[in-house]
């Protein structure tokens, strides 16, 4: 199995585990915490396998390219399909948890009298959110959740940033720990993202 796998990245980017890694982190749900772990499996890459600090930096570059994207965009897209019978359930699926966390929030920060502090505090829970590394409170739902909290474009791009650097700093250090096992860590936190998005649909269903 893991040699199929091998055999079909070596094909797919001629070797270029850099490029892999940045397109890896960029998909929904996996994202940085299954980019990192991938970039640093040698049973992948063999001798083009990256460094703790390429894939890192592979996987921070990828986040950064979603959370400008999304930031820039998400809103007019959101208000514009948000209605629609076909869009509905797709965007109710990827923006369920943001709008929960939102509401919990705005709840915290009500009472406080000033703007600069109800921001401030805002912008904390986006980025302890998204530094939280575990399946789905990554750059897609970080982004969302702080344009749902009426964040600007920097404070969206800054808050998001930081947290997913610090997630990945963290994911980084257990794979450095455990260089042996980053396929094994790749493995689980694909049974985890599978498991999340079960449970997440059969909660909407309900």
């Amino acid at each position: 199995m893991v040699e199929a796998i091998s055999q079909f990245l070596a094909n797919l980017f001629q070797g270029n585990a850099l490029i892999a890694t940045i397109i890896i982190s960029i998909i929904p749900l996996i994202e940085l915490k299954g980019a990192i772990p991938f970039g640093m499996s040698k049973d992948f890459w063999g001798v083009h396998v990256l460094s703790s600090w390429e894939a890192f930096g592979a996987s921070i570059l990828g986040g950064a390219i979603i959370s400008v994207i999304l930031a820039l965009t998400f809103k007019p897209i959101y208000e514009a399909v948000k209605d629609k019978k076909f869009f509905k359930s797709i965007i109710n699926f990827f923006t369920s948890s943001a709008k929960q966390k939102t509401q919990e929030i705005n709840e915290q920060t009500k009472e406080e009298q000033t703007t600069q502090k109800k921001v401030f505090i805002k912008c904390l829970a986006v980025f302890v959110f998204v530094a939280i590394p575990v399946p789905g409170t990554g750059v897609y739902t970080g982004t969302v959740l702080a344009v749902f909290l009426g964040l600007n474009f920097w404070q969206t791009i800054l808050s998001v940033t930081l947290g997913n650097i610090l997630a990945g700093l963290i994911i980084m250090f257990i794979c450095s720990l455990f260089p042996e096992f980053t396929t094994i860590i790749l493995c689980v936190f694909i049974l985890l993202i599978f498991g999340q998005t079960f449970i997440t649909i059969k909660l909407e269903n309900n």
